[in-house]
C-alpha cells in the first residue's frame, strides 16, 4: 500500500488521455511486426510483409503481440510493455538508491529524478526495445547486489536469469552491460558466481533464446538467421549513425538537464568520500565502463545512453541531498542560479503568452504546425520558471527541494497530457481518422505495392498508413502483380493509369490508397 501511494505522483507522467500515434522508426516497425505475429500465429521469425527478416531479436514484438492478443490491436496496447517496464525501472532504481545511498527518502528522490529526466520519459512512451532492456539490466544489478547478503535463492537465480531475456529484447547490446558489471561480480560477488542457483538461473534465462534460435535455424536456415550477426557487423562499421567518441559527453547532459549538473556534484562527493568497494564499483566504475563501451561502439544514438540514466539519477540524488541541506556559498550560488534560470523562463513565457506581444506572434507564425500548440510550451515553461524562481526564497531544505522538483513535474506533466510524448505523428493520424478516410480503410483488405526501392521517408510513411489499415494483407509486391480489385497503398509516381484512388491526403504523400484494375496493366 505504501508503494502504491508513493507511485501516485508519477501517474500524470506515464498515463495520458491524449491520442497516441506511432513514430515510424522504430516503434511503428515493432508494432507492425507484432500485429502480423498476432494475426498469423507465426511466432518464430520476425515478419516484414511477406518475408522473414532477422535484423533484430524478437523479444519486443513478442511482448506487443501478446498484448494485442489479450487486449486488441491499438497504439495504446502497443505501448503497454514499455510503460510497464518504465514503472519497473522506477521501482528498481528506488530499491538501488535505498540500498546504496541509505534512507532519508533516497529511494523516492532517485525515482523522482529518473521520472523527470526528459530522455527517460521520452522512451517510457515509445514502443521500443530500450525501456524493457533498462528494466532487465536494473533487475540484474539489484539481484547481484542482494544475492551477496541474503540467503534467499531467488535473488541468486535472478542474478543469472536476466541476461537471456535481455538478449531476446536487444540482442548483442546486452553484452556491454554484462562487461561493465563484471568488475563488481568478480571482485564483490565471486561466491555468488559459484552457487548452483546462479548457473541454473543463467541456463533458464538462455533457454528461450536457445529454443528460438534452434527452431529458427531448423525451419528457416542459417542464411536467414545469420542476419542478426550481419546487422551487428553493419552497425559496428557503418558511418550512418557514427557521431565520434565524445557523442555521449554532450548528448547525455543535453537530454538529462538539469539533473546532470547535480549528478556531477554527487560524483564529486563520492570520489572524496570513504565509500566501501561495492559502492565504488557500482556507483562510479559501472557507469564509467558502460559509458566507455558505448562510446567505443561505432553506432551512437540517444537511446543507448538511456542505460546510464538510472545511475545519473542516483548521483543526482546524492547531489540534491547535499545541495538541499547545504548552507555554504556553493549551495547559495546554485540556488541563485536556479532562481535566475527560472526568472528567465518565466519572462520568456510571459513574452509569448501576453496578448499582442511580438514574441507571441513570431512563435505562432514560425511554429504553427507544432504539436502541442506553442502556447502550451509557453505555459509549461512558465510553470517551471515560477517554481524555480522561488527556490532562492525557500529556507527549509525540504521546501527548496520541493520547489526544484515541482517545476519539472508540472511542465512535463502538462506536455505529457497534451500528447507531446504520445502523439508522435499527429498530422498523419488526423488525416487517417477523417470519416471518409476511415470508411475507405475499412471497406476492404489492403496490401502494399512498390516497384522501386523505398527511401527512408517513404518507408516511414508506409509504416504509418499500414498501421492505420484495419485489415492489412502482409504482402509488398510490384504493382503488376496486384490482383484486380485489390486495394493497395502505392506511391503516387508508381500509380498505373486507370487505377482509381480511394484515399489521398497531403499528409500521406507520396502514398495513396488505390484499387487495382485490369486497365493500365
Amino acid at each position: 500500500m505504501k508503494a502504491l501511494w508513493a507511485s501516485l505522483p508519477f501517474l500524470p507522467l506515464l498515463l495520458t488521455a491524449a491520442p497516441r500515434s506511432f513514430l515510424a522508426h522504430d516503434e511503428g516497425y515493432y508494432a507492425l511486426q507484432a500485429r502480423w505475429i498476432a494475426q498469423s500465429g507465426q511466432w518464430l521469425g520476425p515478419p516484414w510483409w511477406d518475408q522473414v527478416v532477422f535484423d533484430r531479436t524478437i523479444g519486443l514484438p513478442w511482448l506487443i503481440a501478446a498484448a494485442y492478443r489479450l487486449l486488441g490491436v491499438g497504439p495504446g496496447v502497443a505501448h503497454l510493455p514499455s510503460l510497464v517496464a518504465a514503472v519497473a525501472s522506477l521501482l528498481l532504481t528506488a530499491a538501488l538508491a535505498r540500498r546504496l545511498l541509505g534512507g532519508g527518502g533516497a529511494g523516492w528522490l532517485a525515482a523522482a529524478v529518473l521520472a523527470l529526466t526528459p530522455l527517460w520519459l521520452d522512451y517510457a512512451h515509445l514502443a521500443s526495445q530500450d525501456m524493457p532492456l533498462l528494466a532487465l539490466e536494473l533487475l540484474g544489478i539489484l539481484a547481484l547486489l542482494r544475492s551477496g547478503d541474503t540467503p534467499h535463492r531467488h535473488w541468486t537465480l535472478l542474478a543469472g536469469a536476466w541476461i537471456g531475456p535481455a538478449f531476446l529484447i536487444k540482442g548483442f547490446m546486452v553484452a556491454l552491460a554484462v562487461l561493465a558489471l563484471l568488475p563488481f561480480a568478480l571482485l564483490e560477488r565471486r561466491p555468488v558466481l559459484r552457487r548452483p542457483a546462479f548457473w541454473l538461473g543463467l541456463a533458464l534465462g538462455w533457454l528461450p533464446v536457445a529454443l528460438w534460435l534452434g527452431l529458427s535455424l531448423r525451419v528457416l536456415g542459417l542464411p536467414v538467421v545469420a542476419g542478426l550477426w550481419q546487422k551487428l557487423l553493419y552497425l559496428s562499421k557503418s558511418d550512418v549513425y557514427s557521431a565520434g567518441p565524445l557523442y555521449y559527453l554532450w548528448n547525455l547532459p543535453a537530454n538529462t538537464f538539469p539533473w546532470c549538473l547535480f549528478a556531477l556534484v554527487g560524483w564529486r562527493g563520492w570520489l572524496g568520500a570513504p565509500l566501501d568497494r561495492a559502492r565504488r564499483l557500482l556507483l562510479l566504475l559501472y557507469p564509467l565502463l558502460l559509458l566507455l563501451l558505448l562510446s567505443a561502439f561505432r553506432t551512437k544514438t540517444p537511446y543507448y545512453g538511456l542505460q546510464l540514466t538510472p545511475f545519473l539519477a542516483l548521483a543526482a540524488t546524492a547531489g540534491l541531498r547535499s545541495w538541499s541541506r547545504g548552507a555554504g556559498r556553493g549551495a547559495r550560488w546554485a540556488s541563485l542560479a536556479v532562481g535566475g534560470l527560472g526568472l528567465v523562463l518565466l519572462l520568456a513565457a510571459a513574452s509569448v503568452l501576453w496578448p499582442g506581444a511580438p514574441a507571441g506572434r513570431l512563435v505562432a507564425h514560425g511554429v504553427a504546425a507544432l504539436a502541442p500548440a506553442p502556447a502550451l510550451f509557453a505555459v509549461a515553461a512558465g510553470g517551471l520558471g515560477l517554481a524555480w524562481a522561488l527556490v532562492p526564497w525557500c529556507r527549509h531544505s525540504s521546501r527548496r527541494l520541493g520547489a526544484l522538483l515541482i517545476g519539472p513535474w508540472l511542465a512535463l506533466g502538462l506536455l505529457v497530457q497534451a500528447g507531446l510524448f504520445s502523439d508522435r505523428s499527429p498530422l498523419q493520424r488526423q488525416a487517417l481518422a477523417r470519416p471518409g478516410a476511415a470508411l475507405a480503410l475499412a471497406a476492404r483488405p489492403i496490401a502494399a505495392a512498390a516497384g522501386a526501392p523505398l527511401s527512408g521517408e517513404e518507408h516511414a510513411g508506409l509504416i504509418l498508413v499500414a498501421l492505420a489499415s484495419p485489415r492489412l494483407i502482409p504482402r509488398l509486391s510490384p504493382p503488376e502483380q496486384v490482383p484486380p480489385g485489390e486495394r493497395v497503398w502505392i506511391r503516387r509516381q508508381e500509380l498505373p493509369a486507370g487505377w482509381p484512388v480511394r484515399l489521398q491526403a497531403p499528409e500521406l504523400e507520396p502514398w495513396v490508397l488505390a484499387e487495382a484494375s485490369g486497365a493500365g496493366r
